[in-house]
């Protein structure tokens, strides 16, 4: 019958135990044993012997040991550290360095939420008269009837309440502002074209024109809301200075929504601002105009004139000119924006390697083992979230950036597709859904399925004249075409580094295929030294054989870079 042993509770742990160490530069590792014993309890005497040594060692006095060349400006002041003799004077000195905490910055809600009611009762406040007691205009000082105070601006900074003549005068040179008038009873939106204000184009300010064409019922679409105002161009024998009727608004800076006797304009305010609302927050135009609409009128009950087509319309044109504008197109005098070259108001990259740009001249003539300084990298991919919905066409629709950025000509591109057959590709690699799925459509009802594009796999920027509207799956028909774009803008003598999710099978044959596209956009990629690889994320889906073939891991030169740069938004 087997019997129990006593065993020590620090032979459980006398197993050897052993630790490695890494050196310094990388290359050695040092092992060495450790022991696992649990150390003993510090003797009585020790602890008596140290207690003695620290109450033996003088005081640290901080406030002493501040010199006196010391200012205020210094923020903090850290003493000499050999002259610290205790944890304790370490901690003291931190506790200098610690910020003073607030409760009004580090819980602001708490502090505000004790004013709530104040807040409260000042915004009821201002929606009665506040301390307009009187009922004669603060301005003009007249106590008539007719100039009682009941006028108030929501966009001046004014306080008090002016008359209506008061009022009028105020607005001559601002009116879009939002206006009320006091019914007695509460404040209600008027226009200012109700009370006499009207805007006079093609004239110097307080210059009136002897011949004006009327516009009672003008439509401006502003930050503020839709607004009806009296409009009147100048039609006298100066209109062959202030230009035609669309040049007289656009020099007031409003965009007309047309060049033939216009109605409606927008103001540049609020086309600068919808467009940077739609690039940062994803804002619609429906949801913009609508959210207009509600400033104007909230109730839904007012018959507003609906001009979401026209502000939509304007601001296709606007973003068109505005790009054509930082392109210096607009400083150009021998070329109309129709004779605009291929990519010519897209952005290049600038870090990307540009012979006679930003390369030395004798970059070709480097080393074999810096060549690859001088490598140009790209990567190829389709988006199926960008699609387009079958509802209009070119005539109805047409394009305003005929391959002036970053799409390819449209019309050159139709018609090569219109030549092509379904692509009929064998793959020897795992299931890769784009081979698979290359000529299924999924979804009925949209003219586009998506887009291809390129970029460049370090830095991100869309190549221009680099994507193509895909019609099915992501084909290699127009993966092609693509690729055989944006080549024209990069010098064949650089060596390039491709990168494509499916690059162990689209590789195959690309030589032949590109060298068949439109001679806009075919190349002989024999002549070109081009290096294919996948991405280093989608590496791992790939077979072996593909991991090792086409892995940026193990291509020379190319460093970090993970060719996932064309996924990233």
């Amino acid at each position: 019958m087997p019997t129990l042993q006593k065993i020590s509770f620090n032979s459980l742990f006398s197993a050897p135990v052993q630790m490695d160490e890494l050196s310094k530069d990388g290359r050695r590792v040092k092992r060495k044993a450790a022991s696992t014993l649990v150390p003993p309890p510090t003797k009585k005497k020790q602890r008596e012997q140290d207690e003695n040594s620290h109450s033996s060692s003088p005081a640290f006095d901080f406030v002493a040991s501040i010199p006196d060349n010391y200012t205020n400006s210094d923020h903090y002041y850290v003493p000499d550290s050999s002259k610290v003799t205790d944890v304790a004077d370490l901690l003291s000195i931190a506790a200098v360095k610690t910020r003073r905490r607030y409760l009004t910055s580090d819980q602001p809600l708490l502090e505000w939420r004790a004013h709530a009611d104040q807040y409260l009762a000042e915004m009821v406040r201002n929606e009665g008269r506040g301390d307009s007691e009187v009922d004669f205009c603060y301005l003009c000082k007249r106590e008539e009837k007719d100039h009682e105070a009941l006028y108030r601006c929501m966009d001046c900074f004014l306080e008090d309440l002016v008359c209506e003549d008061c009022c009028r005068e105020l607005h001559v040179d601002r009116p879009l502002d939002v206006v009320e008038k006091w019914n007695g009873y509460f404040f209600e939106k008027i226009s200012l074209r109700d009370i006499g204000v009207a805007i006079q184009l093609g004239h110097r300010a307080g210059e009136a024109c002897i011949n004006p064409r009327s516009v009672h019922d003008f439509t401006v679409i502003h930050t503020n809301g839709v607004h009806t105002v009296h409009l009147m161009y100048c039609n006298c024998p100066n209109q062959v200075m202030a230009g035609d009727w669309y040049q007289q608004l656009l020099r007031r800076r409003w965009f007309p929504a047309t060049h033939l006797e216009p109605r409606t304009a927008a103001t540049y305010r609020v086309l600068d601002m919808f467009h940077v609302l739609t690039l940062q927050g994803k804002v619609t135009t429906y949801d913009f105009y609508a959210g207009l609409e509600k400033l104007t009128d909230n109730t839904g009950v007012k018959n507003l004139k609906d001009r979401y087509k026209a502000f939509s319309r304007m601001m296709k044109e606007w973003r068109h000119l505005k790009m054509a504008k930082r392109a210096g197109r607009g400083n150009d005098s021998t070329r109309t924006l129709a004779e605009t070259q291929a990519g010519e108001m897209g952005i290049p990259c600038v870090a990307c390697p540009r012979p006679g740009i930003n390369l030395p001249d004798n970059w070709k003539e480097v080393p074999a083992s810096k060549s690859y300084l001088y490598w140009i990298y790209f990567a190829l991919d389709a988006c199926f979230r960008l699609k387009r919905r079958l509802v209009s066409s070119e005539k109805m629709d047409p394009d305003l950036d005929v391959g002036g950025s970053y799409f390819t000509e449209d019309a050159l591109f139709r018609q090569y597709l219109a030549s092509v057959t379904d692509q009929q590709e064998m793959s020897t690699c795992t299931g890769l859904s784009a081979l698979d799925h290359a000529n299924t459509k999924f979804a009925r009802g949209y003219a586009t399925t998506g887009v291809g594009l390129g970029v460049c796999a370090r830095h991100e920027f869309i190549q221009r004249n680099g994507v193509v509207d895909l019609q099915k799956g992501e084909r290699y028909t127009n993966m092609d075409y693509a690729f055989g774009s944006f080549l024209r803008h990069h010098d064949p003598a650089l060596t390039k580094v491709v990168s494509y999710d499916i690059a162990c099978q689209w590789h195959k044959n690309v030589v032949r295929r590109v060298k068949l596209l439109p001679s806009l956009v075919s190349w002989d990629l024999s002549l070109h030294k081009i290096f294919f690889a996948i991405p280093k994320l989608h590496i791992h889906g790939h077979q072996l054989a593909c991991q090792l073939r086409f892995s940026l891991n193990w291509l020379w030169g190319a460093g970090r870079t993970d060719g996932e740069g064309v996924e990233r938004p």
